[in-house]
């Protein structure tokens, strides 16, 4: 079995980068309702031009505003503020968690690198005592019933460090996955 690579992630700098880029990609579309929400605020400004009739019942030109007007445009203001304030901070916890979870899943695989490569060293000495077996085998000083549970203990120490390469090749994928890298 020939070894793999000790470390096919990028660097967690890098991990942690793209893991920032996604997120502000995501907040700039959360906050992008927020950016054409001012047109046409001016005319809460504006008075009502319109045409009353006096007493005489004759028309005349009027001009009128209200207050309200004004009161209202300020609070959806202040409320378009509030709430993209509030999108921003949700975000940035957000991405504090985000980071925190990048970073166990990091440690995750930095442990099972270093359990596979401890079981890769193991492998090695199941190597060599295999060879021996067979040696011993081949020259008729070990009966079948002897070497076959030594080529079995021997084909599953492979199949351990296949299934341990497998599990760290899927948790690379999850960390990829998780960064959108």
């Amino acid at each position: 079995m020939g070894p793999t690579a000790p470390d096919t992630l990028p660097p967690a700098a890098e991990l942690h980068a793209a893991l920032s880029t996604h997120q502000k990609l995501q907040l700039a579309a959360a906050l992008a309702e927020f950016d054409d929400a001012t047109p046409g605020q001016w005319m809460n400004y504006v008075p009502a031009v319109g045409i009353g009739y006096n007493l005489q019942v004759q028309p005349r030109p009027t001009i009128s505003f209200s207050l309200a007007q004004v009161l209202t445009a300020r609070r959806q203001r202040l409320d378009r503020r509030a709430k993209r304030r509030s999108i921003e901070a949700t975000a940035d916890l957000a991405l504090l968690d985000a980071h925190r979870q990048l970073d166990q899943l990091l440690a995750r695989h930095e442990l099972l690198t270093l359990e596979l490569q401890t079981m890769r060293k193991l492998h090695e000495i199941d190597e060599s005592l295999y060879q021996l077996a067979v040696l011993d085998y081949e020259a008729a000083k070990l009966a079948p019933n002897r070497f076959l549970p030594k080529r079995k203990a021997f084909l599953e120490s492979e199949l351990d460090l296949q299934l341990k390469e497998i599990v760290i090749r899927e948790l690379e994928g999850e960390v990829l996955l998780f960064c959108h890298f």
